[in-house]
């Protein structure tokens, strides 16, 4: 009775040991969290995780930390586009705060389910769990939370779902709550573009051009310009479509900085995964064997191949510089090119004759080994003007350059494409869009 009381003892201990140690790494990552290092907030997560999984599972403090661990884990999973790690883990905390009769991390962990499952595509199962936190959130009167799931479930769910008076509404309501002013604002914008309020989206459109991030102002400007061109404005929509291009650019360059970023933080979390699963397994050297066997295959594999990959990058390498000298002289193309670098005065004073387009598609068959013979022996119905429509998209234009070349509105043009598909290209049966059907060829 004595030696059972004393491992008993010993082991109530050690579970305490291990708690607390759960618990100064789960804090240690959210203050990594709070100050933006993602990287080692997983990994104190992930420390932690395996910490709290030595525990008893049976006590309720036991299932609260390791809930609001896999939440917090999976955030940052999430964070760093790791989106099919990231469901799983919200989902699990998910249920442990439902056993427990938290609403209050429910309502959490149900939001970070819904804006992971919008990321996988999976639109339905979104809306489900960010409906359920609204509730949550209504319930426990969380108006913060509230107005924040209301404009990430319209941006998230609704505006997929082309509902975008019930967008408006609610982004309406979350941004007399407080919610952040401006992807408030670009949201309602774009749902008012859609609904082609023209005047208020103008409105929202403008306002979220104040915004501190160079990707809402990008978005933004990009609207503003079809807007305006709609209305005939060009001065203003050229001046959009400039301001456009710096914010994209800059929203490139910190999306560069992000990526490497993202990269190494993927690689970062995967290896404490892959540690978490070894010592789970009481560090099994099963698994590096395997990675190391993987690893000589692909060597083998590599050098096998290598040759083959040379020859092939050669080849395409002289159809390419083939192909750029041959383009370089066709009016069609550089006029194109122009287009898609800058739209300006200069760029579109041009006249393009029709031996000039029929150059142009000539150089598109040579290139393409007889792109349009084939397109028409397929879609007989297709004219000589949609022929030239499909040897744009096929050299990969924009449809504002392709519309800008063919001397039509941007809406005109999209109705264009749209009777092109439906009419001559068997549109109803095939359900792939027109630029898929094109480069399919």
């Amino acid at each position: 009775m004595t030696a059972f009381l004393l491992v008993a003892c010993l082991t109530a201990c050690h579970q305490e040991t291990r708690l607390k140690e759960a618990e100064a790494l789960f804090r240690q990552g959210l203050g990594q969290r709070a100050d933006k290092q993602s990287e080692a907030a997983a990994e104190s997560f992930s420390q932690a995780l395996l910490a709290v999984e030595r525990c008893d599972a049976r006590h309720p403090e036991v299932q609260r930390l390791k809930g609001q661990i896999e939440d917090n884990l999976g955030f940052c999973y999430w964070k760093h586009e790791l989106f099919e790690e990231a469901l799983p883990l919200h989902t699990d905390a998910a249920n442990l705060f439902r056993a427990l009769g938290d609403d209050t991390l429910l309502m959490t962990a149900l939001r970070n389910c819904g804006r992971a499952a919008a990321s996988l595509g999976d639109i339905d199962a979104a809306e489900r769990h960010y409906d359920e936190a609204l509730r949550l959130a209504t319930t426990l009167n969380d108006k913060t939370m509230q107005c924040d799931i209301l404009l990430e479930s319209s941006r998230d769910v609704l505006l997929e779902k082309e509902d975008y008076s019930r967008a408006i509404e609610h982004v309406s309501q979350a941004l007399a709550g407080g919610a952040e002013a401006a992807p408030c604002h670009l949201t309602l914008g774009l749902a008012h573009y859609y609904l082609e309020h023209d005047s208020l989206a103008l409105y929202h459109l403008g306002e979220a051009t104040r915004s501190d991030k160079a990707g809402i102002r990008m978005s933004a400007y990009q609207a503003l310009y079809y807007l305006h061109q709609m209305e005939g404005d060009y001065q203003q929509a050229l001046e959009c479509h400039e301001l456009f291009n710096e914010n994209m650019m800059q929203a490139d360059r910190e999306h560069r900085s992000e990526q490497v970023q993202r990269i190494k933080a993927e690689y970062d979390l995967q290896m404490q995964k892959n540690n978490l699963e070894a010592e789970q397994k009481l560090k099994s050297l099963y698994l590096y064997l395997i990675l190391g066997l993987l690893l000589v295959v692909l060597a083998i594999v590599l050098l096998l191949l290598r040759q083959k990959t040379l020859n092939a990058k050669l080849k395409a390498e002289e159809m390419k510089n083939q192909m750029e000298i041959a383009l370089k002289k066709n009016k069609v193309y550089v006029t194109a090119l122009a287009l898609t670098e800058q739209i300006t005065a200069s760029t579109l004073d041009f006249d393009l004759k029709e031996n000039e387009w029929d150059d142009f598609v000539t150089l598109i068959d040579k290139v393409y080994g007889d792109f349009t013979k084939r397109l028409v022996a397929q879609y007989p119905a297709l004219t000589k003007s949609d022929l030239q429509i499909c040897c744009l998209t096929k050299q990969g234009f924009s449809n504002q350059v392709i519309s800008i070349l063919m001397n039509l509105q941007t809406n005109s043009y999209a109705r264009r494409k749209s009777r092109i598909k439906q009419e001559k290209m068997n549109g109803l049966e095939d359900e792939r869009s027109f630029e898929e059907i094109i480069n399919s060829l």
